[in-house]
């Protein structure tokens, strides 16, 4: 998996390597998101609800959630902008009953995307987008779920998203931005204590995911 996480590494690089000789209007940046995100989880609920059933829990189902993230932005021109960032996820769900319990899918997601941006005249900018994602979870199960220990939970996987953008100028190098869409993202060899399960345990981030944010950008000599 590690050959993976390599290649959407590379293929950023390449990205902001090569968009310097798409024009000479080249705009870098930065932008910092609030998101909403969510998350299709069946096999994980399927065991949530088998626990609750059997052991007599009252864990939650894990669905949604909030996070926020970074990204590095660059403007190769009018029309093409990619990004290269981080995100982290956070998914836990809680027991009480009948005793103390912890279910806990924390990841992280390092993503890139290319934007194609439709002609605009106006300090608005509405475009869509694809990109290839590396996701690992750096969870743990604890408490009554694990017989009063911890269980360390991991695995990874390459994921791809789609969305729409949309950027709105405010002033000179500072900007509101936007996007929503949908990421495919399915763990399929999750792992307890760096051990597969049989049958193999899904850990799907697949879903819906949407975001709010603002962009920096640094000064140019030519005008965007």
């Amino acid at each position: 998996m590690q050959k993976k996480f390599k290649l959407v590494m590379v293929l950023a690089l390449v990205c902001f390597a090569a968009a310097p000789a798409l024009a000479a209007d080249t705009k870098f940046g930065a932008e910092v998101f609030g998101a909403f995100n969510s998350y299709s989880m069946s096999d994980v609920n399927d065991g949530i609800d088998q626990l609750n059933q059997n052991d007599g829990t009252n864990f939650d189902d894990v669905s949604s959630g909030l996070t926020g993230g970074i990204n590095a932005r660059m403007w190769a021109n009018q029309n093409w902008m990619f990004s290269a960032g981080w995100e982290p996820l956070f998914l836990e769900t809680k027991t009480d009953t009948p005793a103390n319990g912890k279910i806990n899918l924390d990841g992280n997601s390092f993503q890139v995307t290319g934007g194609y941006f439709f002609p605009s005249h106006s300090n608005g900018r509405y475009g869509i987008g694809a990109g290839l994602g590396y996701y690992s979870i750096s969870g743990e199960a604890s408490g009554v779920v694990s017989g009063g220990s911890t269980t360390d939970i991991t695995g990874s996987t390459v994921g791809f998203h789609v969305m729409g953008m949309g950027e709105w100028t405010v002033s000179p190098g500072f900007a509101i931005t936007a996007a929503s869409g949908y990421r495919i993202a399915k763990i399929s060899d999750t792992k307890f204590d760096d051990q597969s399960q049989s049958p193999e345990l899904e850990t799907d981030y697949s879903g819906f995911m949407g975001r709010v944010g603002l962009s920096f950008y640094l000064p140019t000599s030519s005008k965007q």
